[in-house]
């Protein structure tokens, strides 16, 4: 079963790459500030050259029709003792306090990243937008099994967005819905979410995959 999970995956990942905007940029730029804080130069190059090597596996991933992701981004590492990180407008912001607590947190640039890629008109609905961001990042960059994430009980614990909601697409991904992900992309990119996506998809309600996910631990 594991490996009929883990084909079935790749199969629909696969099958993202497939789906390509009409013209990407060729190499995304990536500007780096780490002035307010020079003694983490080190980890804001290294976060760099993350966002330099995924952007164009990530834009792949979350390719739609006629859809050209930015090609310019900011990575500025801000001297604060407060707040993690956060992207706006093609830039990204971490705070130093973060970096110093949890230097080994660079993957949450794959996180922000998207975001930037994700380009949506509206983060609505949030839990969508920011589950999509932590599929990309936990399933995808840092390849965590599907029992890794956390699971809410709530009777819509999918709304709970962040690990619990990048979970549940994580096993839609793998067996019930493949290329959801791709689909709920390119449908928040055109402000058409619907949660008839989920049936459309799979054939079942979002509520009723909800119920099987629950039920499947």
């Amino acid at each position: 079963m594991k490996r009929s999970l883990i084909v079935t995956l790749a199969l629909s990942l696969l099958a993202f790459a497939a789906v390509r905007p009409t013209a990407i940029a060729e190499e995304v730029v990536v500007n780096l500030d780490t002035s307010q804080v020079p003694e983490l130069a080190d980890w804001g190059q290294q976060g760099r050259d993350i966002m330099v090597r995924w952007h164009p596996r990530i834009a792949n991933l979350l390719a739609s029709k006629d859809f050209v992701p930015p090609g310019r981004a900011s990575l500025v590492l801000e001297k604060s003792e407060k707040g993690l990180a956060g992207a706006s407008g093609g830039r990204i912001v971490v705070a130093s306090h973060w970096i110093e607590k949890h230097p080994e947190d660079i993957g949450l640039l794959v996180h922000e990243l998207t975001h930037i890629i994700q380009s949506y008109p509206s983060p609505h609905p949030g839990w969508v937008t920011e589950g999509i961001a932590d599929y990309i990042r936990w399933a995808i960059y840092e390849g965590k099994p599907q029992d890794w994430f956390p699971r809410s009980r709530k009777e819509q614990g999918y709304r709970d967005s962040y690990r619990v909601t990048a979970g549940f697409f994580l096993w839609l991904e793998s067996d019930h819905a493949p290329g959801i992900v791709r689909r709920l992309n390119a449908a928040m990119r055109a402000r058409a979410y619907d949660d008839a996506i989920f049936e459309k998809a799979s054939g079942k309600t979002l509520d009723q995959l909800w119920k099987e996910y629950q039920a499947a631990r």
